[in-house]
């Protein structure tokens, strides 16, 4: 699995279509047959962190590719629930980030390659 990160609107899901061949049609924000997995962070929303770790054990190893945007920087939010929020999208991230066989952070439409 690869795992790509970045932030809001910064071009993760562009970089992933010219960079791993990846047609419209292979692109979903939901787990399912899709090959590229987008959205994880509203995903974890709806689902919960640990149904969302859970799917995403079943990705290590795969072909596909999962695109979260990183919640956990700027301003801190005042409502606690929030803050909760960001903390769980900050924990599913490092451990798919450990397990993922690449983590590439895509500031701007540009890749850097992490791991």
């Amino acid at each position: 699995m690869i795992l790509v990160i970045g932030g809001r609107s910064q071009g993760k899901t562009q970089y992933v279509r010219e960079n791993f061949g990846v047609k419209e049609d292979e692109i979903a924000c939901g787990f399912g047959k899709n090959r590229v997995i987008v959205h994880l962070e509203k995903l974890i929303r709806e689902q919960g962190a640990e149904r969302v770790i859970k799917s995403l054990d079943e990705l290590y190893g795969t072909d596909r590719i999962v695109c979260c945007d990183e919640v956990g920087m700027g301003i801190v939010p005042a409502d606690a629930g929030d803050r909760a929020y960001r903390d769980e999208v900050g924990r599913v991230l490092c451990r798919a980030a450990q397990k993922a066989e690449r983590v590439i952070r895509v500031f701007a439409g540009i890749g850097q390659n992490i791991k």
